[in-house]
């Protein structure tokens, strides 16, 4: 299943959002899937966590070999004001993120995650989650 996310607005330097909030070594924590439908991920999917991944000014990528080959570089997060769509919030509040900011990511190369605009939303505590491959949400924390 492909969600088509957000439409995401070109980027000011008042939305902008300073890559440094978001880098470092993040380790998946929870997988989220919606509880509707077949799913190719189950909750807490086995396949996903304790996955490493690394955020820095110059790439985002998956620390250890994937089955995805998604790399963005030197990406760009634009908060977006608006809340989660509406299909995902039973993913995020699964994951303990009732009500997270919302983040377009923008790679100058490459790319990220599912769907044409690639978003990650941070709750309380500087956790992320982010939207993946085959309907699953994932929950990170810092590592």
């Amino acid at each position: 299943m492909v969600i088509a996310i957000l439409a995401v607005p070109a980027a000011t330097a008042q939305s902008r959002a300073d890559v440094t909030a978001f880098a470092g070594h993040w380790q998946v924590a929870g997988v989220a899937v919606d509880d509707e439908g077949v799913q190719a991920l189950s909750d807490n999917d086995p396949s996903l966590m304790g996955k490493r991944l690394t955020f820095s000014r110059t790439r985002l990528v998956w620390d250890q070999p994937q089955a995805t080959h998604d790399a963005c570089a030197n990406p760009q997060f634009v908060r977006v004001d608006k809340p989660a769509p509406a299909e995902l919030r039973v993913q995020l509040r699964k994951l303990g993120m009732p009500r997270p900011t919302t983040f377009a990511i923008k790679c100058r190369s490459g790319s990220w995650g599912p769907g044409d605009n690639p978003v990650v939303f941070r709750g309380a505590g500087g956790v992320l989650a982010l939207t993946w491959y085959d309907g699953g949400m994932l929950k990170l924390v810092r590592r």
